[in-house]
Formats: structure tokens, C-alpha cells, sequence
């Protein structure tokens, strides 16, 4: 049972985030134009303000596709219910290491009564999750979204279930990422040393989001946010979900709309052309590789394709000397989130095809087996 005044918990919870947030500005409410002010109001409806969003807000555009993809895919109930969803984006910002976004999604599985399996998800021990429905599906987001892992035996969603799996899958690695350069660590971490303690407070956190639960979403909500766009040939797997395949295709025409101008269009075949080659599989520990991969680029070009490449495929190696380098001396904060979003948006747009053809390697073996 939630215990704060609505208005004073969700500004909480945004102060919270805001005191981790690096490199960019959040617009305040007050300052809000008609486009933030209008998706502010419905995250605060429908989710709560935090960091993870706040942190594109500079950018309209690219706020509002992100919001629309991650509403319709991960918050609203349809062939998925909403806390499977969360608790699945929970277990890959565990994989992808994002410890703010990790304790944010866990608390939301505290808020949708699933305590016991929140625990678990924290402590990466999904295999001792009770539910097999759930412990399942858990096991192969960690098989389908983990580099270097084995293929999973079977895919625990049906045709019409797997839209949102992926997508939710793919909205997330795109939210760590982001957050992984804005956001410095999880607000959680500094007063609550012991995970004992850090898994009470998550648990009020999470009683305190139940509001969040109480009422189902309104499918489509979002979507009248960004303008129509073509679903990309890539994304096609979304197709059995009209109102998913939307939200994709209205994110990722946002997103490389504004990266025109900013993320040159050498520095775009370069990345797209390296992750197509990549196996998802584990990098080096030293950073040395990525800059075999950058061919003959210079300057500001070659910081940008490392950036992107380094955020796809070992994000834990990206440092403040080279954000700065690609923020330059002007420190742009509109056109860093413009790069950024780019930069997330295209590793994440590879995970949700590596799945998908995880996908359809394993449905084919089955058949191929019966």
C-alpha cells in the first residue's frame, strides 16, 4: 500500500534521479514545451518521471519515441501481461549492467505482488524463480540476450507473443544503454550499502508504485506522439502486432531522423556494416579492438563510430574521455542526445534481429525435428 501523497512521491522519485544524471539536463515541467509536456503528463499517469526518460527530453522527438515504444511494449497488458514484462526488462538490465535501470524495474515487479521473484531477479537467480511460466521465459531472455551464450532449447511465447518479447527486450537494451551514459549508477546504491537493506528499499519503493498496477493501460495511447513511418524490413517479426510494429517503426524513424546532421553517414554503413558481421559474442577485455574496426576514419567521425560501436557491443568499456570527445568543445547537449540516441537505438535494433533469427533457428530445428 502506497504510504506518500501522489504529487510528493513521483517528485521523489524524480529528485532521486536527477541526482545521478550526468552530462545532459532534464527540461523541468515548467519549461516544458506542448510535445515534453504532453508525454511528461503521461508518464506520470501511466508510469512515474524518472531519469531514464527525463535524460532525451532536450529532444522532443526522441523522448517521445521512446516513451511510446516503451508504453506500448513493456507497460501495457496485452498477449504478455504487464509484470512479466517488467521483470523481463529487470533480467536484461542485469545482463547489460544497468544498475538504474535494474532497481527501477525491480521495484516495479515489487509493485505488480511479485516480491519473492523481485529478490530473485536481483540477485541474478532466476533459475530459482518458483513459477515455471515465468522462470522460463526469464532463462531465455538471459540465453537470447547474452552475448556468447548457447541457443535456447525453445521459445516460451507464442507467434502472437512474440511482438512484444522482443520488443520489450529491444526497448530495454536501448533505455540501458542510454542510461548507461547519462545515468551515474542506481540513486539506490549510496545510503543502502548491504543488499539486505537494498532489497527492503526496493520493496518501498515498489509499494509505493502499486498505483502504477491498479488500472490496465489504454492500448495506443502514445502512438498519435511521432509521426506514421514504414515498419523497416528488419523489424518485420513485429508485424503480427499492429500497435507494436507502430511504435517501432514511429521510434526508429524519430531517432535516425534526428541523427541527420550529426551521426555522418560513413560513420552509419561503418556501424551497421560491423554489427552485421559481429556474432554476439563476447569482446576483448582490452579496448584495443575497436580501433581495428575503425578503418580510416578521423576526428570527430571516428569518435562517434567508436562510441557506437563500444556502447552495441562492450558497453562497460565507453569512458568519460571519449563521451567528452563526442560531446566536443561546445558541449552540445541537444546534439550529444541526438548522437546518443542514435548510438543506443542501433545496438539495440541489432539485439531484436539476433533474437529474431535466434528465433526462427530454433522454431525451424523443432519442426525439423517433428
Amino acid at each position: 500500500m502506497a504510504l506518500l501523497p501522489e504529487n510528493f512521491r513521483y517528485k521523489l522519485f524524480d529528485n532521486l534521479s536527477l541526482k545521478t544524471m550526468r552530462y545532459v539536463d532534464a527540461v523541468s515541467s515548467k519549461d516544458a514545451g506542448p510535445l515534453v509536456k504532453e508525454v511528461y503528463d503521461q508518464i506520470a499517469e501511466d508510469f512515474f518521471i524518472n531519469g531514464s526518460l527525463t535524460s532525451r527530453s532536450k529532444v522532443p522527438d526522441v523522448l517521445a519515441a521512446i516513451w511510446s515504444l516503451g508504453r506500448e511494449a513493456i507497460l501495457v497488458d496485452d498477449k504478455i501481461d504487464r509484470t512479466t514484462k517488467e521483470a523481463m526488462a529487470a533480467t536484461v538490465s542485469s545482463i547489460n549492467d544497468c544498475p538504474y535501470c535494474g532497481d527501477m524495474l525491480v521495484s516495479l515487479v515489487h509493485a505488480g505482488d511479485r516480491a519473492e521473484e523481485a529478490k530473485q531477479i536481483l540477485d541474478d537467480r532466476e533459475d530459482d524463480i518458483d513459477d515455471p511460466v515465468l522462470r522460463e521465459r526469464l532463462q531465455w531472455v538471459r540465453l537470447v540476450a547474452t552475448p556468447g551464450s548457447v541457443l535456447p532449447a525453445s521459445v516460451p511465447f507464442t507467434d502472437e507473443q512474440l511482438p512484444e518479447a522482443i520488443s520489450t527486450i529491444m526497448a530495454m537494451n536501448d533505455i540501458n544503454r542510454f542510461s548507461h551514459i547519462v545515468m551515474d549508477g542506481s540513486p539506490v546504491n549510496a545510503p543502502f550499502g548491504l543488499q539486505g537493506i537494498k532489497q527492503f528499499a526496493l520493496g518501498i519503493f515498489g509499494n509505493e508504485l502499486r498505483t502504477t498496477h491498479m488500472a490496465p493501460l489504454v492500448p495506443g495511447r502514445s502512438l498519435h506522439l511521432t509521426p506514421a513511418a514504414d515498419l523497416p524490413e528488419d523489424m518485420h517479426w513485429a508485424s503480427r502486432n499492429s500497435r507494436i510494429s507502430k511504435a517501432l517503426a514511429q521510434w526508429a524513424a524519430a531517432v535516425e531522423l534526428e541523427a541527420r546532421g550529426v551521426v555522418p553517414t560513413r560513420v552509419q554503413a561503418l556501424v551497421h556494416d560491423k554489427l552485421q558481421q559481429w556474432n554476439f559474442k563476447p569482446m576483448p577485455m582490452s579496448r584495443s579492438w575497436v580501433e581495428e574496426e575503425l578503418d580510416d576514419l578521423e576526428g570527430e567521425a571516428r569518435s562517434i563510430a567508436k562510441l557506437a560501436l563500444l556502447l552495441a557491443m562492450a558497453a562497460y568499456q565507453v569512458d568519460e574521455k571519449l563521451v567528452i570527445e563526442v560531446m566536443g568543445p561546445d558541449a552540445d547537449q541537444e546534439r550529444f542526445i541526438r548522437i546518443l540516441a542514435w548510438c543506443s537505438f542501433t545496438a539495440s535494433r541489432y539485439v531484436g534481429s539476433h533474437i529474431a533469427e535466434v528465433v526462427k533457428q530454433v522454431q525451424h530445428g523443432s519442426r525439423m525435428a517433428a
